[in-house]
């Protein structure tokens, strides 16, 4: 039987690897893209408010856990990942957030040559289809569509007015020229419904160049001495293998790339040889500066009753805006109930925003299901927290999960940082017109007030914001696993190209960086195929 072979294997069809595979096959390449889930069958996926119905859904989600925080009272964090075409891209909140210019020009500063702001910007607006024209800062006819919400709120307005009233500025673009100040955002759908990479990439005639293997769980990375040459996967049909003519790439996230780099032997060989795993590449890492944004509610019983928690617990009136959702695509079922952002500074001593307030049009328990009244909540989002943690193995093999740990919380700096974000998110809500919309504060309480109480609090309820990222880092440090062009130190033959390679964190949702990564990432390839 001949040997299957493809100019590239993607390995992760998510937010970077439909971006990467869709341009390889687009200039003529022929691909294999291996997907460990199925197809975006379910409706939910594609009604902007339905991902409250995908956030634990075992058959659209890996339902990954952190271990037991350590500085978060020992609780284990719940971690959705997308298990299906398009990856978390097809089960997230669609925000639509590229970050600061700080951002980017630290990653160069850090020695990550060609990812500073004015470098990155291109790739950012060429994937970007963006609902108000082209501009400096903004793209048209790329394969993301990115659009203004459909409709306001007067919650949200209310939110907005109450921020302006305590001095932050009204910012109609947080991906404009500056991030400070608060507004309505915008999110990657197209005409009221979610526009994941595998809508906008995987599509046309790039399609004729790629064979798109569906429930694929790639086992392990096949190398011949330090050059990757193909993957082993294990699909419906039985365990397969495939090999690259050029370059195997992958693209399986912030969890899935380090747990599938350890199981194919690359990585901290002390790790490797404890989990009974030959050491194909010491590289110390793979797995390691694990980081994500850290939030803390704060939930309110609303007096206007338009909230998400009035569709849920009225079947009458939810089933009547389902059903002009699908007749107009109007209604709050095209939004995603995350209407708006104030972005502060937690300190006078930071120099940019750090801590992002949301008003979330509901009131929901940790898994999304609304309380039994009108309900809202104010998030305070500390985006650069100094907490880093691990991917590892817990044993040998896919089928066990990876052990995720963030140990956040740890540092001073980042409670600091959560006490100044509540007690403004706070200030908002007492502020009006916010204060007339407020019937009650649910939690923590008004009685609430002292630091030691909040940070109880915070141990007690404060979550992952799921925007992880950096296990893969890129840079050239001791602890760096990929380089500027997302190669991996020491491998030929292998890149990395998603959200683990960030060396920090945005100040942002952190999937429109992610696909910037996947269209950079991909440039670097064809440039070096001399396309």
């Amino acid at each position: 039987m001949a040997k299957a072979e493809f100019d590239y294997i993607v390995i992760g069809a998510g937010s970077a690897g439909c971006v990467v595979a869709g341009r390889l096959g687009e200039a003529g390449h022929k691909v294999l893209l291996l997907e460990a889930g199925g197809a975006a069958l379910s409706p939910f996926i594609h009604v902007p408010l339905g991902y409250s119905m995908l956030y634990n859904n075992p058959k659209l989600n890996w339902c990954f856990n952190s271990e037991p925080e350590p500085h978060l009272n020992n609780r284990r964090l719940f971690q959705p990942r997308g298990k299906v075409m398009g990856g978390t891209g097809a089960i997230n909140g669609m925000i639509y957030m590229r970050g600061q210019p700080e951002d980017f020009d630290g990653w160069k500063a850090a020695g990550c040559s060609g990812w500073g702001w004015d470098e990155v910007l291109p790739y950012f607006k060429k994937s970007e289809d963006q609902e108000r024209g082209a501009s400096k800062y903004h793209g048209v006819g790329g394969p993301v569509s990115v659009s203004d919400l459909p409709s306001t709120h007067l919650l949200g307005e209310a939110f907005h007015t109450a921020s302006e009233r305590l001095g932050v500025p009204r910012n109609e673009d947080f991906n404009g020229a500056h991030q400070l100040g608060t507004g309505y955002v915008q999110t990657t759908t197209r005409k009221g419904r979610r526009w994941s990479t595998a809508s906008g990439y995987l599509r046309g005639p790039a399609m004729k160049n790629i064979c798109i293997e569906k429930r694929a769980f790639v086992e392990r990375l096949l190398l011949v001495g330090k050059k990757v040459i193909g993957a082993q996967w294990l699909g419906p049909s039985g365990r397969k293998s495939a090999y690259a003519r050029r370059e195997v790439i992958l693209c399986a996230g912030t969890f899935s790339s380090p747990h599938l780099l350890l199981n194919s032997g690359i990585g901290p060989g002390a790790h490797l040889r404890d989990m009974g795993i030959d050491v194909a590449h010491d590289l110390p890492g793979v797995g390691e500066n694990l980081r994500d944004h850290f939030g803390i509610g704060l939930e309110f019983e609303s007096t206007i009753k338009t909230t998400v928690n009035d569709l849920y617990n009225n079947p009458f009136r939810g089933g009547w805006q389902l059903l002009r959702y699908f007749l107009f695509r109007k209604g709050p079922f095209a939004d995603n109930g995350n209407y708006s952002n104030t972005f502060i500074h937690s300190s006078d001593d930071i120099l940019t925003p750090d801590m992002m307030l949301t008003f979330m049009a509901w009131c929901t328990t940790e898994d999304l299901k609304p309380h039994p009244f009108s309900g809202f909540t104010i998030l305070a989002e500390h985006m650069r927290p100094e907490s880093r943690g691990f991917v590892k193995l817990k044993s040998p093999g896919i089928t066990t999960d990876p052990a995720i740990q963030f140990n956040f919380f740890k540092s001073e700096a980042d409670q600091r940082a959560a006490i100044a974000g509540l007690r403004f998110g706070r200030k908002i809500s007492q502020t009006q017109p916010m204060s007339d919309c407020v019937a009650r504060e649910v939690s923590p309480g008004i009685d609430i007030t002292s630091d030691a109480e909040i940070i109880a609090y915070c141990r007690t309820n404060g979550l992952s914001l799921l925007h992880s990222v950096g296990t893969c880092a890129m840079g050239n440090g001791l602890n760096a696993v990929v380089d500027s062009d997302l190669k991996v130190h020491g491998l030929s033959g292998l890149r990395v190209i998603d959200a683990s390679i960030m060396p920090t964190l945005v100040t942002a949702n952190t999937n429109a960086a992610t696909i910037m990564i996947g269209e950079k990432g991909v440039d670097s390839i064809l440039k070096k195929a001399g396309q």
